[in-house]
């Protein structure tokens, strides 16, 4: 809760995570996202984490913040299981991967 990206990636970093979950209701999703993105790139981790989102976010920034590499974006009013469904299929296909 009120993590600054830097904390967040730090965290990211130090728990080897292989996802990151914002919750973002403050409008700033098109000024904190990209800035989680550009530190998880530095930190050589872009690859690696995933970064999904939920909160209040337009379509169109929805999109945008798609083609800057977040894996998802859930909308207002998402169940908490199709939240959950998608980190365990998104998981189980990295295991299958590796």
């Amino acid at each position: 809760l009120r993590q600054t990206p830097e904390a967040v990636v730090r965290a990211a970093a130090e728990e080897d995570v292989a996802f990151v979950g914002i919750s973002m209701l403050s409008g700033a999703h098109m000024t904190l996202v990209p800035r989680v993105l550009d530190l998880l790139k530095a930190e050589g981790l872009a690859g690696e984490v995933e970064v999904f989102l939920g909160g209040i976010v337009p379509n169109e920034d929805a999109e945008a913040l798609i083609k800057m590499g977040v894996a998802k974006v859930f909308g207002p009013g998402t169940p908490l299981d199709q939240t959950r469904d998608y980190i365990r299929e998104r998981w189980a296909a990295r295991r299958k991967a590796a």
